[in-house]
Order: structure tokens, then sequence, then C-alpha cells
């Protein structure tokens, strides 16, 4: 290649890094609307799709009749275009969703709540998306009218495209974001569209000057024959089948590497680069490619990896191990297992479509345009497989069924491939014989849902896990007496075990997501604990008439806050399965309140309850959602929540989040109660039942004997134990914050979900470190 044939690969790969980086970004924004991960990820996924599908096609048709004659010139303006667009929608975004806030539904359904966010969220990112889409007919035009020659120029420009992206699904999660926050990865994005037009207009656009006759043989009608229908039927299909493979694997990966930013992170990384492979391995090919071998090859790798899935676990079954106290060890050990898991399987499906775009049929005057529609198709077959993996795949039929459905559908494909080419029978029986085997062991083979949701990879490499009741490492022998599995909420289980305690062989019963602890039915265990959630706000709480408690887990705090004698009780739980679960598995320990008519449950993520249901508001608000350390759970530990729910407190309205203990330093908490402490005045501090609980007001949290006097009547079982749990009172965590300067947690930096998750494979005694530490800084030693 010339220098000038190099260039538009050079500036597409710079495309593919910013592409990519801003789709981290939206989604983080994104699951501010829609919750959680997987869910963001699937509207950012389908906006994504939907915006490259209507701009190369609207591309491809302005290209055919000759209405853009600049290529180069006009993809180096929309690059620029799209760097601002991001940086605007950065500053936008929360005035943007506090106005669609009003036009969302209240009270009509999950479902049709959830449709209307994601819609939403498909709207807020489609026009960038749209110039996005424009990109790849612009780049291929410049390629086309420089001469180069062959159907493998198409490749190479979509492998370019994805080093790019692998580039930036890499460097984000570990570098960019951690550093310079989201918005600040907009700029970044801003930037390097910035300096692709400068490039651009700095030199000279030769794409109207060079293969005057390719543009006017452009003039005509291109004419679409079976190998061109067939041509964008395989782009569909292909398309499909591989972004419902990923709605599952993002699903999955929570299960198998951790519910951690970093676990979807390398999860997507992955997937990436088995494209790039794909792609490569397509560009380098002189030979043909055989559909139905490629088709078949797909099947037979997407059953290879489902029978991995499970089995992943017992990665994780090693002994504690020095090298395993890194946390950059134990991410490498974990990129490894993603790569085992998904590249094989990426590499292969991703390898379909680019070997569309080397047919024979894309060669010629007509090629670029040809190119358009293949992508327009590929897109459209993507955002159609994102909508089947979210609202049918997954909630319908499950990731164990759906990824048997996909290889069962590869393998059709496969053989409508070799009935319309007709081989020889030699040919005929060696498919069949394959397809015959690859189907009777995807009908046989099943998971074994113990193993999959053991959680072996929580905590990896250590040994004091052992001793915290968040470890799950019993899990593999338990017995699983509930199970559901949504798209939102993840993998929910719960099971039977058993303990000794003082001698004694009891029994205990555990609600897990993914794999991760949740709760049990122990009240000498998490019952204190459970209870302190609701007992220690009501302390400063003026009026306990109406609480809202985000997070429902067990029930137990809920049950708490109506023998507080609260008179109305809201929960918003986000997962469906621990709805179910509560109800049915710990009846017994949370006396049926959810039966309660005083009790209303909405099935919602409680920052957009906040938001949305504006009719209510509150005389405590107490938080208790899953680990701080969860992707996505900074949305409730970010400043712009805490002002959310400053605006739905009542007079005398007070606040309380539970922040972990252990597998978390004091930099973390700090960050935490500093973030609090900016939006409300009085911010104290406790450690009751082993947790630490954030209780924050607007007015002075004063001791009032009576009123303490009284909550021990209603619950006598903690009386004593209450004020020596304090660890900072809210002058202590004024001067802890004067003094320290934490980091203001933000829903454009969200430096807590970056940071946390670095603790979890350390061996050190985090709980009494930082139990000491706070209580030693709140008695000013």
């Amino acid at each position: 290649m010339d220098q000038t044939t190099v260039v538009p690969f050079a500036l597409y790969t710079v495309t593919g890094f910013v592409g990519l980086l801003a789709e981290q970004g939206f989604e983080k924004y994104i699951s501010l609307l829609v919750g959680a991960t997987a869910a963001a990820s699937a509207a950012v996924i389908f906006a994504y799709f939907l915006g490259f599908a209507i701009g190369s096609a609207v591309t491809g048709a302005l290209l055919k009749r000759g209405f853009l004659r600049r290529s180069l010139g006009i993809y180096a303006w929309l690059e620029f275009i799209i760097g601002i667009s991001g940086v605007v929608f950065s500053y936008v975004f929360h005035d943007v969703t506090t106005g669609l806030a009003r036009l969302q539904p209240v009270g009509s359904g999950p479902f049709v709540t959830f449709f209307v966010r994601f819609s939403f969220a498909t709207l807020l990112v489609l026009p960038t998306a749209t110039l996005m889409g424009a990109s790849f007919p612009l780049i291929a035009d410049v390629i086309d009218r420089q001469g180069s020659s062959g159907g493998r120029k198409w490749t190479f420009a979509y492998a370019a495209n994805l080093i790019g992206a692998a580039a930036a699904a890499l460097l984000a999660p570990y570098l960019i974001m951690p550093s310079i926050g989201v918005r600040g990865s907009f700029w970044l994005c801003f930037a390097l569209t910035l300096v692709v037009f400068l490039v651009v207009t700095a030199g000279k656009d030769v794409s109207d000057s060079r293969n005057k006759e390719v543009l006017a043989a452009r003039t005509g009608r291109i004419r679409l024959d079976h190998r061109a229908w067939l041509l964008l039927g395989a782009s569909f299909a292909s398309g499909a089948v591989f972004f419902a493979s990923e709605v599952i694997w993002t699903h999955l990966i929570g299960v198998v590497l951790g519910s951690s930013i970093y676990a979807f992170s390398s999860m997507l990384l992955m997937v990436l680069l088995g494209l790039l492979i794909g792609a490569l391995r397509v560009g380098r090919s002189i030979t043909r490619v055989r559909y139905d071998s490629l088709f078949l090859a797909c099947a037979i790798a997407v059953l290879i990896q489902f029978r991995l899935w499970d089995f992943a676990q017992i990665a994780f079954a090693l002994p504690p191990m020095k090298i395993f106290q890194h946390f950059f060890a134990v991410e490498a050990y974990k990129l490894l297992i993603a790569a085992v898991l998904i590249v094989p399987s990426a590499a292969l499906l991703g390898a379909v479509f680019p070997s569309l775009l080397s047919s024979p049929a894309l060669v010629g005057p007509d090629a670029t345009c040809g190119v358009g529609y293949v992508s327009t198709a590929n897109s459209l077959g993507c955002l159609s497989g994102a909508l089947l993996g979210v609202f049918v795949m997954i909630p319908k039929f499950g990731s164990e069924l759906s990824l048997k459905i996909i290889v069962a559908a590869l393998v059709g494909v496969a053989l409508l491939f070799v009935w319309q080419a007709r081989p020889a029978r030699a040919e005929w029986v060696r498919v069949a014989v394959l397809s015959v085997i690859c189907l009777s062991l995807t009908y046989y083979w099943n998971w074994d849902r113990r193993l999959l949701t053991a959680g072996l990879n929580l905590y990896f490499g250590t040994s004091v896990g052992s001793a915290d009741s968040s470890n799950n490492a019993t899990n593999i022998s338990a017995k699983i007496i509930y199970f559901n599995e949504a798209a939102q909420g993840g993998i929910t289980t719960v099971v039977d075990s058993s303990f000794t305690r003082d001698g004694r062989q009891e029994k205990i019963r555990t609600l897990l997501t993914n794999g991760k602890f949740q709760g049990n039915d122990v009240r000498a265990v998490e019952g204190e604990a459970q209870v302190g959630f609701s007992l220690i706000p009501t302390l400063f709480v003026r009026n306990a008439d109406r609480a809202l408690l985000i997070g429902l887990g067990t029930g137990h705090s809920a049950l708490a806050l109506k023998q507080l004698d609260y008179h109305q009780i809201d929960i918003a739980e986000y997962s469906p399965g621990i709805v179910h679960a509560a109800a049915s598995s710990f009846a017994h320990l949370n006396e049926n309140v959810l039966q309660d008519p005083s009790v209303r449950l909405r099935l919602e993520d409680g920052r957009n309850m906040l938001l949305v249901d504006s009719t209510r508001d509150y005389d405590l608000i107490t938080i208790e959602i899953t680990s701080i350390w969860f992707a996505g759970a900074t949305n409730v530990y970010s400043q712009e929540f805490y002002d959310l729910a400053k605006q739905r407190l009542r007079a005398g309205g007070v606040l309380q989040q539970w922040v972990q203990m252990h597998h978390i330093s004091p930099d973390e908490i700090g960050s935490a109660l500093g973030t609090l402490r900016s939006i409300f005045p009085y911010v104290s501090f406790w450690n009751f039942g082993g947790q630490g609980m954030m209780v924050a007001s607007l007015d002075p949290q004063k001791h009032d004997e009576a009123r303490t006097a009284l909550l021990m009547k209603l619950l006598p079982a903690y009386q004593g134990s209450i004020w020596q749990s304090q660890l900072m009172s809210p002058a202590d965590v004024s001067q802890f914050v004067g003094l320290r300067y934490p980091v203001i947690n933000t829903d454009h930096n969200r430096w807590i979900e970056y940071a946390t998750p670095r603790y979890n494979s350390s061996e050190y005694d985090w709980k009494t470190h930082n139990v000491q530490f706070f209580k030693n800084f709140g008695t000013g030693r």
C-alpha cells in the first residue's frame, strides 16, 4: 500500500477507538436510565446498530446517486461532529432525562416501563450512532477511488476499525475512565476526532479526483440479483446470531467472572479480539469461503463454549497463591478464562461478515454501494439480535436453552448452504454426520447449575473469605431450591446448606445473585445488620410515617420497618428473582411482609423510582443494595443520586446507606462518606452487625432518650448495642472530609466503580482495619 492508501485505514482505526470508547461512555450514562448493565448494554447496542443501519443506508444511497463527491472531507466533518455530540451528550444528559421522567408511565408494569426507557435511551444515542454509521461507506468509497482492488480491501478496513475498538476496550476500564472519568472520556473522543479533522483538512482530498470512471459508472440503479439477496440475507443473519449471543455472553460473564465493571470489559475485549481474528483470517484467505463449512464450524464452536460455561468455575478452585493477591494478576487470569470462553466462537461467528465483504459480488462499479447495503443489513441483524436477546431469549428461554437454539440455527443454515450447493455424496455425508453429532450433544448436554452459580470467582486467590459470610465456596455442595434468570438482575438462586455453630450442625438458607451472597435466614449472623438498616436511622427520624427501602434482599429489613411502626412502606427492587425468592423462600424470615397492605412493592430501579414518581416523599430512605463493587452500584453512591434523594425527603427525614467493611479500603469508604457529606450537612458512620452504615440528615442528629426507649420497646433484642456501634459522629465526619479531601464520586467520574473491585483478591483483613481506622479518627486519636 502507498501512503495515500494507508491514511484511510489509519483514520478508520482511530474511528474504531473513538466509537468503542464513546459506546462505553454512553453505556455508563444510559445505565442511569434503564438500570442494569445487561439492559444498558443492549440499549446502547441497539441504538448503535440502528444508527449504523440508517447511516450506512443513507450514505450508500447518496454515494450511488453521486451526491457525495468528496468522501474523505465529508468523513472528517462527520468525525468532528461526532466528537462534539459526545461531549454535549455528557453535559445535557441529566437535564434531558429529568424532562423525560415526566413522560414515563408510573405504575404501568415493569415491561412497559422498561420498553419506554429503552426507547428513550435509543433516541438519546441514535443521532451520534447515525453519524458513525456513515463512516464505513465513506471510507470504503475513498479506498475504492484510490484504486485498491479486490474484495479483501473492505475486510482490511473492517479489521482496522476493530483494532482501534479493541484498544479502547482494553484501555478504557483500566486506564482512561479511572483516570479522567466518563465525561473526560468523551472529551478524549472529541480530541481524537479533532485530530482526524485536522489531518484530513491539512492534506489534499483526492477522493474526487481519482477514478472518475468509477463515479461515472454509478448512475444506474443497482440490481439485486439472487447473489446480492443471498449476501444481504446472510449478513442480516450473521449480525442477529452474533449479537443475540453477545447479549447472552454479557449476561453469563457476571456469573462466571464476577459482576464488576472489569468482568464485563473483559468480555467486550475478547469479543472484539475474536472479531478481529476472524476478519484477519478472511482477509488473508486466497480461496473462496465455503459458507456451509463456516456455519458448521460456528455451531461446533458455540457448542464447545456452551459446555465450558459451568465448568469455567473450576478454574477458580485453585488454592490461595501469592501471585493472585495482586489485582492485575487476577484480572490477567480472568482475561485468559474469558479468552478461552469467548474468542473461538467470536472469531468464527465474526468471520461471516468480513467473508461477505470479500465476496466477488462486491467487485466492480457498484461495489461501494453494495458494501453500504451489506453493512446496513448486518446492522439491522445486529439490532434484531440485541432485541431478541434482551426481550425474548433470556426472559423466555434462559441462557442455557438460548445457546442451544443458536447452535441448532447455525447447523440449519449450514445445511441450507449444502443443499443449495448440491455437492458430492461424500460431502453430504460429512456434513450430515457432523450435524447429527452436534445436535445430539446439544440435546444431551446440560449445565450443572450448582457449579455455574458456585461463586468460586468471588474473592479468588484468598483464604480469608472462608471466614466471611460473603464467601460462596460451599455453594457447589449446597442444594438449589430456587433458580431464576432475568435480563435485569442476572441469575438469582436460593440454596440450602448447613454450618457448624457451637459444635452443632445448623441449617442455613442463602440468597445469591450471580453466585454472590445477598442474605440468609440466620438471625444471629445477618439478622442484626438487616434490622440495623432500619433501626439506626429511625433513631433520628422526626416522624416515622413513610419509608422507602431500596433493595429488598430477604425482606428482613422490610419487616423491621413494619415492626418500627412505619405506616407506609415502599420497596424498590430491580431484580424479579429477588422478589420471588423473598416471597417464596424467605417468608418464614420476613413474615410475609410483602402481603401487608401497608407495603407497596415496585419492580424498579430505586434511583428511577425517586426520579419518576414525584408524588411521594419520605421520612426515611434506607438503601441496602448489593456490594459496592457490582457494576452499576455506583449509581446510588453518586453525588447526583444523593441530591435527588435529598429532594424527596420530608422535613426531619433521614437517609441510610449500607457500605461494606470487608474487601475495601478507607479511601473508598471515605469517598462514600465525603460524597454523602457534600449533599447532607450531617452524616454519621456506624458499624452495626459487622456492616457499615452511613446515616445522613438535614437536621442535627440528636440523641433522644425517650425515642430510643420507644424503639427498644419495639425491638427489645437490640437494646444496649446501638450507641456503642457509632464509629464517627457528624462532627467527626465533617472533620474527616475537611482533612482528608476524599474523592467525590459522581455520575461523570464513577470513581467508586473502578476502585472498589481492586480489593476482592486481597488477603488483608480490611474489615478490622477499617473499623479501627474510623474509630480512631472519630475519637480524635
